[in-house]
């Protein structure tokens, strides 16, 4: 099978996952959610000529089982699955801080100028806010929350730092990335915490699967790079 028609193939999936899930068409949803990310899987597997990233494959493990938990039941796995989501989200945090240490290094801080303090403020009163609206009596889930936020943030701020201090087509992708994974799971408190709307679920669903290529293609160019 070659990449393109892997391709065109992830791209079908995910069309019928999108309207199933928006249009609660429960047994579409059921046949289609769990193919997406094995066929991503491997697109990333054969674009990579085997040179693939174990890190990569250990996101891609706990990103599969972290969506089949929510497919499954949603209410009962909610904060296994977050907690799932989580892991991957700290690997891609680190492996971000460890590159964005050189660049500082060379370029040292006057890379660091009023846009940038301006996307750390906004996202911190992003992330306040969102704060705000979780409304839980359980202590471990709102630490957990909290927490999952809070990386986020920081890899909202390095991705951002990374791309201003190196333009390139890896730290790029890194941010659009990390600005797809912040939508998903924005939207997705939105959806859990104020109301279910068809527009909000539709951002979600499409930051969702966004985020997954993005993630793909921003390994496939480090893992070429390197």
């Amino acid at each position: 099978m070659g990449k393109k028609t892997i391709l065109y193939s992830f791209i079908v999936v995910c069309i019928l996952y999108f309207f199933s899930s928006l249009l609660h068409l429960d047994s579409l949803e059921v046949l289609s959610k769990p193919l997406f990310l094995p066929i991503l899987f491997y697109y990333y597997i054969i674009k990579s000529k085997g040179n693939f990233q174990y890190r990569v494959v250990v996101s891609f493990i706990f990103y599969y089982i972290a969506e089949m938990l929510v497919l499954y039941d949603e209410k009962q796995y909610y904060l296994i699955s977050v907690f799932l989501f989580l892991i991957p989200y700290l690997i891609l945090l680190y492996l971000v801080v460890k590159d964005l240490i050189p660049l500082f290094k060379i370029k040292g801080y006057n890379g660091i100028n009023f846009t940038l303090a301006f996307v750390l403020a906004f996202l911190t009163y992003l992330y306040i806010s969102i704060i705000l609206i979780i409304d839980t009596d359980s202590a471990i889930e709102k630490c957990l929350l909290h927490f999952y936020g809070f990386v986020l943030l920081l890899l909202a701020v390095f991705s951002t730092a990374s791309y201003y201090l190196k333009h390139s087509v890896s730290n790029l992708f890194l941010m659009m990335t990390i600005i797809a994974f912040i939508m998903s799971d924005m939207f997705y408190i939105f959806i859990v915490k104020i109301e279910y709307n068809w527009v909000f679920k539709s951002v979600n669903l499409i930051s969702q699967l966004l985020s997954y290529y993005f993630f793909v293609t921003f390994s496939l160019i480090k893992a070429k790079g390197k």
